[in-house]
């Protein structure tokens, strides 16, 4: 069951609209808008920045605001990602990129830009050697620390 929008509580502000990665949703301003659910790939981006309590996820529950901090992110493992690209070819927002440290005869790793990804899960699902994964935005530094990465997490 996709995301769906409560008409009701729904102001038209148009938030989750411009979020969306795949345009599933739509409508006017200052008029409910609409989730076209065979578009809808329930990334819960819309969900976390909707000001209206006006979002249900796809178990029903009602999704809340997020700060930055709190909002899901995806974050590379550095010692698990090959740099296959399959995490890139899946993401709707265009938010990973092969590193720039990557050389031709070694695939390297992955990169994530944190002002376009949204933590929708489609890379970490992907993924078949643990090399990605989602977590709060504020815990991204403390997870790259733990593994012995505390250069990176400060750049």
């Amino acid at each position: 069951m996709p995301f769906t929008i409560i008409a009701e509580n729904c102001t038209g502000c148009s938030a989750c609209e411009q979020r969306c990665p795949t345009r599933a949703i739509s409508g006017d301003p200052k008029k409910a808008y609409f989730i076209e659910s065979a578009m809808c790939i329930d990334c819960g981006a819309c969900g976390v920045i909707c000001p209206d309590d006006a979002i249900l996820d796809t178990w029903g529950n009602m999704t809340t605001v997020l700060k930055k901090a709190e909002r899901p992110l995806a974050v590379v493992h550095p010692d698990n990602c090959n740099g296959c690209g399959v995490c890139i070819d899946v993401c709707p927002f265009d938010s990973i990129t092969p590193s720039g440290d990557n050389q031709a005869t070694y695939l390297g790793m992955v990169e994530v830009n944190d002002k376009t990804c949204v933590g929708c899960k489609l890379c970490e699902e992907v993924c078949g050697w643990d090399g990605i994964y989602i977590m709060p935005h504020g815990e991204a530094s403390a997870f790259r620390a733990s593994l012995g990465y505390e250069a990176e997490a400060e750049g």
